[in-house]
């Protein structure tokens, strides 16, 4: 299975494409995949623009806001994030590269710096912008590289749903990932991350969805950490499909706003 993007932007591109008539129980890994690939960009492109809520327990929350813009094509995925507000980050910028058949590439600009430098090894262990997301977490590769366990359905609220534990292959930040996705399109509602020791660490709820050109759109998602409480919510603001972005605008340069 070719890695397309499966970053916190592009959990925004939802599209319903049915599992093929076949037995009662699907094979879950085939479940998995079909779900995660409803997260791959439709449209050649897109810029969006996204506000970050980050809230400590009994805290005020911390509001960020970024636009992004996303390319895929055949063999390669781009998605370029540029952080507005507040004025501490503004100007903080990352390019995120996933290749078929290679390494993902994972870069950040520091206007402070004015300096641009890759994200790699441990590194991408770190939370994303104080967020509750790893960079780690941006290439999805414990849900794309991994051995899937059908557990018994469940439902989220009212909506019947699959539930499947991804095993990841290779030693990484999670032991497994548990996913409850949604029979009637496939849309993963909820995602429970488990470290090493089999530990719940965080879990992603999907808010809201809502059917653009007859596909479902993910338009709020929220991730928590276990324990501390800390959380983030995403929100879709605006979407706009571009077919034209040219490779300038999703290129180490461009990080730096050239």
């Amino acid at each position: 299975m070719n890695r397309s993007i499966r970053g916190i932007v592009t959990l925004l591109f939802l599209s319903a494409v049915a599992l093929p008539a076949a037995s009662s129980a699907p094979d879950p890994g085939e479940i998995v995949k079909r779900s995660l690939d409803h997260m791959a960009l439709r449209a050649r492109g897109a810029v969006m623009t996204m506000v970050m809520q980050l809230q400590e327990r009994g805290g005020t929350p911390q509001v960020r806001v970024f636009h992004a813009r996303v390319r895929k094509g055949r063999k390669e995925a781009r998605t370029l994030v540029r952080f507005l507000t507040p004025s501490d980050v503004a100007g903080t910028a990352f390019l995120f590269v996933q290749r078929s058949g290679g390494d993902d590439l994972q870069y950040m600009y520091l206007p402070a710096l004015g300096a641009v430098r890759r994200i790699a090894g441990q590194q991408k262990r770190g939370r994303f912008m104080g967020s509750d997301f790893s960079y780690a977490d941006l290439e999805w590769r414990d849900l794309t590289e991994a051995r899937y366990q059908r557990q018994p359905d469940e439902r989220v609220g009212s909506a019947p749903c699959h539930v499947i534990d991804s095993l990841p292959r290779e030693q990484g930040e999670y032991s497994r990932v548990r996913s409850w996705i949604r029979k009637q399109d496939l849309v993963p509602l909820r995602v429970r991350f488990f470290d090493r020791r089999n530990r719940l660490v965080k879990t992603l709820f999907v808010k809201r969805v809502r059917k653009i050109k007859g596909r479902p759109l993910v338009t709020e998602l929220k991730m928590v950490s276990q324990g501390s409480g800390h959380s983030t919510l995403l929100t879709l603001r605006d979407i706009q499909l571009k077919d034209d972005l040219p490779d300038r605008a999703l290129s180490t340069t461009a990080l730096r706003g050239r």
